[in-house]
This record gives C-alpha cells, sequence and structure tokens, in this order.
C-alpha cells in the first residue's frame, strides 16, 4: 500500500526463459488471490521483487508456522526448539519479528511451478517448487504451507536438494 493510501500495482518479473504459457499479471493489495498453493507462491515471489514487505507479510502466516513448529517435530529439521512451555502466540510474534528483520529474497530472473501438493497434517501440506534461475539452473525445493478460509499462506522452506551421488568406478560393482 503507497502512503498516500493507494494501492500499487505489482507486475510480474518475466525472464526470458519462462514457460509460453505464463503471463504478466498485475496485482493490486486488495485483489490478492492465495486461492492455489501456486499463485500465494507467486504473489509472494512478486511482493519481494517490488520490495513490498507488507505484502509478502500477508502471505504467510506466522500463528500456523508458530503451530507446525511446536506440534509437528518433523517439520522443525534444524530450526530451533523454541523454550520449554512457549504459548504458541508468543512464539509467533518472535518468527514474525526474526523474518522482518532478514532481508527479503531476491526472485529477479527466477520462475517457478508447483510440482507436487501433499498433505502433512491438519491443514499442513508439503509442496514441492521446481525452480529456474535466469541462467537455466533448475532446482527443486520442499515448502511448508497451510490452507485456511483466508486462502493459502506460505510457512517455512525445507531444502529438498539431494546433491548426487559420487559415481563408482565400473570395477566397484564387482567387489
Amino acid at each position: 500500500m503507497h502512503p498516500n493510501g493507494t494501492a500499487v500495482p505489482l507486475t510480474r518479473y518475466r525472464s526470458p526463459n519462462d514457460r509460453p504459457f505464463d503471463r504478466d499479471i498485475t496485482l493490486t493489495h486488495t485483489d490478492l488471490d492465495l486461492s492455489t498453493p501456486e499463485k500465494a507462491l507467486h504473489v509472494l515471489e512478486d511482493a519481494c521483487r517490488n520490495d513490498d514487505r507488507e505484502l509478502a507479510r500477508r502471505c504467510r502466516n506466522f500463528e500456523d508456522e508458530a503451530e507446525l513448529l511446536l506440534h509437528h517435530p518433523r517439520a522443525r529439521s534444524n530450526a530451533p526448539m523454541p523454550p520449554a512451555q512457549t504459548p504458541s502466540a508468543d512464539f509467533a510474534r518472535a518468527l514474525q519479528r526474526e523474518w522482518e528483520q532478514t532481508a527479503l529474497p531476491d526472485f529477479l530472473g527466477i520462475s517457478t511451478s508447483v510440482a507436487a501438493v501433499e498433505h502433512f497434517g491438519g491443514k499442513f501440506f508439503l509442496v514441492t517448487q521446481n525452480v529456474r534461475n535466469a541462467d537455466g539452473r533448475t532446482f527443486a525445493q520442499r515448502l511448508y504451507m497451510s490452507h485456511s478460509e483466508n486462502g493459502w499462506a506460505l510457512l517455512r522452506p525445507e531444502p529438498a536438494y539431494e546433491p548426487p551421488a559420487e559415481p563408482k568406478p565400473w570395477w566397484a560393482v564387482w567387489r
């Protein structure tokens, strides 16, 4: 939102590598569409490209993220464990403060698509996202998302890329 109260249009960056069915998307804060995981992720990416922290915050749900981290140990991976007996609301505020102190990621020249959506438990889902950099390199990442009446919200990224195993010499098979 612009300081004078008007809605600021957001334009999705198009790289030369975008797929032919991608189209330019112009969004304002009033017609925010979080109806699918892919739309929610694209809105977040556009907000980061335009350095719009308020719109990026609307694509996140820190209360659900706190619930996920407190009640689903598998989702925590390398995240620090919150202190014992921490109320969920306090933990959500701490997560939001931590997020507000970090810089927004740079999505310039990056195109993404959602490859799979898996139910994780309750209102939580694991979304596999294929990412293509401007130089053509591709990788996949897994993101935790939640779904509610307000639409989809990003919770936290979880790296899913595993480097390929070292190739064995041909003779190692015969050992």
